[in-house]
């Protein structure tokens, strides 16, 4: 009887070593084969661009228009240990306040190969605090905030970071961070002096009808201050409407209800736009402004100069912030790791400016 072999074990098909690809369906290797250098001059090209002669620049940059090569960020950043991202938190994505900031950060970073990753809180803490553990998650360059009273966890997380980091709009006390902001106490003191010099001796700060808006309640502050040193009585009263304009609205319509005798000479609004809704909402009222009543708000809105009365208000420098914040980060990521780790926290002042137009004119016989 023939012996029956036993089969032959069938032979592995040899190992394929796959090409990586990158979303766009080229790699690195790609471009670098179309212009006739190494991979890692490539590489060089995207992340020091300094480091690679003009002549090699102009052949890669040749053979990316041709490739359409788009360079992962997260192959980037595993290889550098570093994103090229900055992580910039806002308070309000629909105000134009802080869109000019943005601006401002964009201009600077813009040639910098460092992109800004936005995201946004409307101005809440616990918001805030997920935000920033969101940023963190993608391993940012530096950390663009703008406001320095954090909840206690994110304010732990923020200090344990070894970035740059940069809170603006605010300027707070012994802080461990980078600032680019102004005194919101020192704005609300200015606006009640515009008026106190003018006579005023009855001023009412209204506030918005927003617990997060800690910035108003900051100027209250300081407007409350300087009419305790002028020997005046502050009157500082909050509006329970949460629409801006309408707030303005029902401020103002509430204010012709007071005796004439009694009833504030001046009001100081939170924002521009509640100064707005009671301009436009006088005549309804019965009165004529700024002669039974001054007024003034906050942020220079574009609206604020073509009202009528025109709005007397504070201009912040929105979009200087956001130009020396970049600024600021980009000195701090081009210098060595030992000297920027050393820099200690530095606190520029971006000056405001009150912009004085006809309805902060206090009416003398009031």
């Amino acid at each position: 009887m023939a012996r029956q072999l036993p089969p032959t074990p069938a032979r592995e098909a040899p190992a394929v070593r796959m090409r990586r690809r990158t979303h766009g369906g080229l790699t690195i290797h790609d471009v670098a084969a179309l212009a006739g250098v190494s991979s890692i001059t490539v590489s060089r090209y995207f992340n020091a661009p300094d480091k690679v002669s003009q002549a090699l620049r102009e052949r890669i940059a040749q053979a990316v228009k041709q490739t359409g090569y788009v360079p992962s960020q997260v192959a980037g950043r595993l290889a550098s240990g570093r994103s090229r991202v900055v992580g910039a938190v806002m308070q309000n994505f629909s105000s134009a306040t802080f869109a000019d900031t943005v601006q401002g950060m964009t201009d600077v970073l813009d040639d910098s190969g460092l992109q800004l990753l936005l995201a946004n809180t409307n101005y809440v803490r616990a918001r805030e605090e997920r935000v920033i553990r969101s940023l963190v998650g993608w391993h940012p360059s530096a950390l663009i905030l703008t406001r320095h009273d954090h909840a206690p966890a994110a304010e732990a997380l923020l200090r344990g970071l070894r970035i740059p980091i940069v809170e603006t709009w605010d300027l707070g006390e012994r802080r461990p961070f980078h600032q680019v902001g102004f005194s919101h106490e020192a704005v609300g003191a200015e606006l009640a002096r515009h008026f106190i010099a003018q006579g005023a001796q009855r001023i009412r700060f209204v506030q918005s009808s927003l617990p997060e808006d800690f910035r108003a309640r900051q100027r209250a502050l300081g407007y409350s201050r300087l009419m305790r040193q002028h020997a005046l009585v502050p009157d500082v009263a909050a509006t329970q409407v949460r629409e801006p304009f309408q707030a303005g609205a029902d401020t103002i319509a509430r204010f012709a209800e007071e005796p004439a005798s009694t009833r504030p000479q001046a009001i100081v609004f939170a924002n521009d736009d509640m100064a707005a809704g009671a301009i436009l909402h006088a005549p309804a009222a019965g009165l004529q402004l700024p002669r039974d009543c001054a007024i003034a708000g906050f942020g220079d809105a574009p609206l604020a100069a073509h009202l009528y009365p025109a709005l007397t208000t504070v201009r912040p420098g929105r979009y200087a912030i956001g130009r020396i914040a970049a600024e600021l980060l980009l000195e701090l990521l081009c210098a060595p790791p030992h000297e920027a780790a050393s820099v200690e926290p530095r606190c520029i002042v971006v000056p405001c400016e009150l912009i004085v137009r006809d309805s902060g004119q206090v009416w003398q016989g009031n």
